[in-house]
């Protein structure tokens, strides 16, 4: 029989802590059953207390031998008929079902550990069948979770308990990389929202490389917000010299074979003759090389001639003419200087700046992704070795769209942001360089880079080989957390690695600051049109 504290807490909410601590966390909600293990058990729930035992749940029982308390979390609940064999059961939310005569829910709970210290540890005795389980008190739940409050952000809270906050440590976040992987409307953008409104909290100094610019709103009353584009007053632009031969043949996909023998050449020379160039350094040095095999007398100040004449003996005069069109190509473009944007402009204390590469293709965006990423890694790298250099602030890359910049293969080049962003992951974190990938293909991300991605934010994911690859790549996403990815709601995510204490699933708090990238009502728009 129920008794009365017991219907009155079932009409309560179990988010409401004075009940919750006064009643119903000394109640069982059930009893231990079948084979346990040090790994996990099952339950069955005692009358009454069917509608607080949901999926996600935190329950706690007592060790054999240590009466240490043990948490767990609820992973399946299985509901068996006495009237069928067992293999018409059917694993059930008890949030979607009514419970008739004969039926009864067993749920599995999988094993975390007892507290110990600042963290949890995996008990070595076992659980007695018949031992009386309950659910885990929110302040035991808090006492976990707990994380430093001036050096971590809040993320949201416990999906099953909205009442217990769940934050990550920044340190662990930036220093250690993190990837914010789901399917296409799932909440990834929304969510890098929020860790940026927390980072700049902290003063953080963030840089976030946008295709679709959807980031530029984002604007917080005691922080700046720096927007960079190909139009308007705050123009992005590289420093030339600051470009390899790589880069240029990214930049120019239609160049030759001796083409790019000679640019290399001029590069060369250009480095040695100058302590900073622009394209119409290269330009004015193909021209020189033009008049010179064309016999003509040239005059210049800075390139001894015999360098050029020598040049000018082993190409053609197509090869020079088609290279100087296509260097005019790119300086039309007007984002290849003499000067670059400064980078104390990019990377600065309480400062969110997005590239905005909605104008660009994707072969100027992987340059500019490139050249900013190298600029900053070595800059950090020069300030933490020698104490000088132009990025003094620890700073967090994130790039959208990552599976396009950093592939797991390129079937027909070389993508140019690959290689600095799989240093910045590898070595970013002596330096202060944080990276955060956000994608919606995981499977087709460097391996190398998402493995280096020590916190995982992982949102609902329905495509078989994206679950898959991401349970390959990254240690500490195991199966029973792949298999709930699809049955995550929208702005749901599971957190797992360094920058939490354990594996949680998440409800992302509400942002405060304006969202880019919503859907369209096509509908209601169609009705709004003239």
């Amino acid at each position: 029989m129920i008794s009365a504290v017991t219907i009155l807490i079932s009409s309560i909410s179990l988010n409401n802590l004075c009940v919750k601590d006064l009643y119903l966390f000394i109640m069982e909600i059930g009893q231990v059953i079948g084979a346990t293990t040090l790994r996990g058990f099952r339950f069955v729930i005692k009358k009454g207390m069917e509608k607080y035992v949901k999926r996600d749940e935190f329950v706690t029982t007592k060790e054999a031998v240590t009466g240490n308390e043990i948490l767990g979390i609820i992973k399946e609940i299985t509901i068996s008929n006495e009237l069928l064999p067992d293999e018409f059961g059917r694993d059930l939310r008890l949030d979607d079902i009514i419970l008739i005569e004969g039926e009864y829910p067993v749920p599995t709970v999988k094993i975390l550990g007892y507290e110990h210290g600042n963290g949890l540890e995996l008990p070595r005795y076992g659980i007695k069948p018949g031992s009386p389980v309950r659910l885990a008190r929110n302040e035991t739940l808090k006492r976990i979770l707990k994380q430093d409050e001036e050096k971590s952000a809040l993320i949201g809270a416990l999906s099953a308990r909205e009442s217990v906050p769940v934050y990550l440590s920044i340190n662990d976040l930036v220093s250690r990389h993190c990837a914010i992987l789901a399917m296409t409307g799932a909440g990834k953008s929304y969510t890098v929202g929020v860790l940026v409104e927390e980072l700049l909290k902290k003063n953080g100094s963030i840089v976030i490389f946008d295709p679709h610019g959807e980031y530029k709103c984002i604007k917080t009353p005691d922080s700046t917000t720096r927007v960079f584009s190909f139009r308007g007053r705050d123009k992005i632009c590289i420093e030339t010299s600051s470009l390899g031969i790589g880069d240029f043949t990214n930049l120019i996909p239609d160049i030759t074979e001796p083409q790019r023998d000679l640019l290399d050449e001029i590069l060369v020379i250009a480095k040695k003759f100058y302590d900073k160039y622009d394209l119409e350094v290269i330009r004015g040095i193909l021209s020189l090389i033009y008049e010179l095999k064309e016999n003509k007398d040239v005059n210049s100040e800075i390139i001894p001639v015999e360098y050029l004449r020598d040049m000018a003996k082993r190409v053609g005069l197509s090869t020079i003419g088609a290279l100087m069109r296509r260097i005019d190509r790119l300086s039309r473009m007007e984002i290849f200087k003499l000067d670059g944007t400064p980078l104390n402009e990019i990377v600065a204390r309480n400062q969110l700046t997005v590239i905005d590469l909605s104008d660009a293709d994707e072969r100027i965006s992987e340059t500019i992704i490139a050249a900013i990423s190298r600029r900053i890694f070595e800059e950090r790298k020069q300030y933490v070795n020698e104490g000088k250099g132009d990025a003094i602030v620890p700073t967090f890359i994130v790039i959208e769209e990552a599976h396009n910049f950093a592939p797991r293969t390129t079937e027909d080049r070389k993508i140019l942001s690959k290689s600095i962003l799989k240093k910045i992951a590898r070595e970013g974190r002596k330096f202060g360089v944080g990276l955060c990938i956000v994608s919606q293909r995981p499977n087709r991300l460097d391996a190398d880079i998402l493995s280096q991605c020590n916190t995982q934010i992982i949102m609902k994911i329905v495509n078989p080989s994206d679950q898959e690859y991401i349970r390959q790549s990254v240690e500490s996403v195991t199966e029973d957390i792949v298999r709930d990815l699809p049955s995550l709601y929208r702005g749901e995510a599971i957190i797992v690695g360094s920058a939490i204490k354990l594996p949680v699933s998440v409800r992302i708090r509400k942002r405060t600051t304006e969202i880019g990238g919503e859907d369209i009502d096509v509908v209601g728009a169609w009705k709004n049109a003239r």
